[in-house]
Formats: structure tokens, sequence, C-alpha cells
């Protein structure tokens, strides 16, 4: 049953996520064709211009990747909320499967769209750097010796790191929608109240365990020994507070989905 929850799960965000990959491309394309085509003809412009089409590709940029990212944790919440807790939660807690199925396959589907629109944004990134390259017709390729850096263990714990605080991202927005739901009134407002309380709460904890917390030692490693390598000794302590809060916040959800649910 965990199976078929899943590929609902996909089937249904499919054609939202296929409307934000073309809006993306597209974006990616207008994006390269005015920053190519400014280029070459900037020196010759007028300060005003000059700012006016700074600021225009400074929205198409920033605007883009924001969007990118509501719009994807938008529809993560939206689902989450109507299917489990809205008018949809009677239909889906009445289907054959158990609770850890039903909030595992959110989850999951949250998690791989979540992963889909990072790898969205960097493939955008590429499109936005070919298209510039072919209307400036100079050879840009040089720029993608990037991947070059995948040679080196710490960006595989970045990645790691990411997909690990994306997942109890996730789990945060469910587990503030969960508590939300023990009240009678109001459980979208005191849901944002959790969120950001739980926000605050846990960001100030994990201060003390983030790969960033000593400055000192990332400047050491890197400038003092030369090696990056080693700064992946620098993300354990993250990566287990991470766990700790992923499988805590998990089960709070599972509890109070099946012992205090309360649908009306």
């Amino acid at each position: 049953m965990f199976g078929k929850l899943l590929k609902y799960e996909f089937k249904s965000t499919a054609k939202w996520y296929l409307l934000i990959t073309l809006i993306a491309l597209g974006l990616s394309v207008l994006t390269g064709i005015i920053a190519g085509s400014s280029s070459t003809t900037i020196r010759s412009w007028e300060p005003d211009t000059t700012k006016m089409v700074a600021g225009t590709l400074g929205v198409l940029i920033f605007g883009g990747i924001i969007g990118l990212y509501l719009s994807n944790y938008y529809i993560i919440i939206r689902r989450f909320y109507s299917n489990l807790y809205g008018r949809e939660g009677y239909l889906t807690w009445t289907l054959p499967a158990s609770p850890h199925a039903i909030i595992l396959s959110k989850f999951i589907g949250a998690l791989v769209a979540s992963l889909y629109c990072l790898f969205l944004l960097f493939f955008s990134g590429f499109i936005t750097i070919l298209v510039m390259g072919a209307v400036m017709g100079e050879d840009l390729s040089p720029v993608f010796t990037i991947f070059e850096t995948f040679s080196h263990s710490i960006v595989y714990w970045f990645i790691i790191w990411w997909i690990f605080t994306t997942a109890s991202g996730i789990l945060l927005f469910y587990v503030s929608i969960a508590l939300g739901q023990l009240f009678q009134n109001r459980r979208g407002l005191k849901a944002i109240l959790f969120f950001f309380l739980l926000y605050i709460v846990l960001s100030i904890i994990g201060t003390a365990v983030s790969p960033a917390r000593n400055t000192n030692d990332i400047l050491h490693l890197l400038y003092d020994n030369g090696n990056m390598e080693e700064w992946g000794t620098l993300f354990i302590p993250g990566l287990i507070y991470e766990v700790i809060k992923i499988v805590s916040m998990y089960f709070t959800v599972h509890y109070i989905s099946k012992y205090k649910l309360n649908l009306q």
C-alpha cells in the first residue's frame, strides 16, 4: 500500500512541478538573453539604463529562486494539510494503510520534490550560462569546470547536510500543522505560531552543533592545512542533531495523527 500511496503522491504533484519547471527554464533563457545582450553594450549605457537592466536581472534571478522554493513549500504544506487534516482527511484515514505509510508517503514525496527543485535550480543556472554564451558568441564552457569540485569529499558532506536539513525542515512544517490540530479553534494561526516557536528554539540549539559554529576551525583547516577533506568532521555533530530532530518530529506527527486526530 505504501508504494501505491507514494505513486499517487508523485502523480498528483507532477503537473505542478512540470509548470514550475517550464517557468524556471523560461526565466533562465530570458535571463541569459538579457545578460548576454547587455554584456556587449553596457559600456555605452547611461547610468539609469545600467541600473534598470541590473535591477531586471536581479528580479529575474532572485525572484526566480525565491519563487521556486516558495512554490515547492506551498505545495508540500498544502498537500499535507488538506490530505491529512482537511476535508480529504476523512478519506485518507479510511484507506487500508497504516499511519506510518500515509505520513511517510507524504514525507518522501516532499523530500524528493525538494531535491528536484535543487537540481532544477542548478540546471537553470547552466541553461542561463549556455544562452549567455550563445548570445555573446563566446565559449563559456570553462565555467563548467565547477564539476571538478565533486572530487572533494567536502562537497558530498554538504549534499548530505542539505538532505538532512531539508528533511528536518519539511518535518518542522508537518509537526507544526499537527500541533495546531490539537486545538479546536484557529488551528492555522496556532500552527504558524508553533512553527516560529519551534524554529527559533531549534535554531538556537542548532548553532551549537552547526558546521560553521567555529569560524576559526574552518579557517585553520582551509588556510593552514589547505586540506578541505578534514572539514567533514565538522558536520558530524550537526548531522546527529538533525537525525534527532527528524526522528522526534516524525514520531510526534505520527502520535498526534494516530491518537489525537480530531477532524472537523
